[in-house]
């Protein structure tokens, strides 16, 4: 069964890195190792020279998602190329994953997560999108939670969904 892990590479580089890295398994002939690199993005809208212009807006900026059954095995192929910081070994949850991807089902099973008190969190949606905040409360069956985020140098609680959050390693 296929697991999804992370790898850090250089902030704006991501395509170029995704690129690289599924060159160098075609190279080693490894590419069926992988069942799916992913970056994940975002449609948005911008005004460019007094133009709207829709892009894709990068969600987890330096960061590339990959689908396989051994992390360790796509490690040996990769770990040489320019731009591949590091890969995190932690792998990532089918519920955090379906979050990402945008296919995650809106049911109270679903949505009921392994979020704990003073974990840290990526919030991905909402005014706060992309601050980094640790939980102080969670409440309404694991659905909502106190956020503290820094605002300014100052520490600063809100409350958010908890599709509005995921896990930061």
């Amino acid at each position: 069964m296929n697991k999804w892990y992370v790898i850090k590479v250089v902030n704006g580089k991501e395509r170029k890195m995704k690129e690289a890295i599924e060159f160098e398994l075609e190279q080693n002939g490894t590419e069926s190792i992988i069942s799916n690199l992913l970056i994940p993005t975002q449609k948005s809208v911008q005004i460019k020279r007094g133009k709207k212009v829709t892009v894709d807006k990068n969600l987890f900026p330096g960061y590339i998602f990959i689908e396989c059954e051994s992390i360790k095995e796509v490690e040996s192929n990769i770990k040489h190329i320019g731009g591949v910081t590091s890969i995190l070994e932690q792998r990532l949850s089918k519920i955090e994953v379906d979050r990402i991807l945008g296919t995650e089902e809106e049911s109270e099973k679903e949505l009921d997560t392994n979020l704990h008190l003073n974990q840290k969190i990526k919030i991905i949606d909402g005014p706060f999108n992309t601050f980094v905040g640790t939980i102080k409360e969670l409440y309404n069956n694991n659905q909502k939670a106190k956020v503290n985020v820094s605002i300014f140098g100052r520490e600063t609680e809100i409350d958010l969904d908890v599709s509005q959050i995921v896990n930061f390693y």
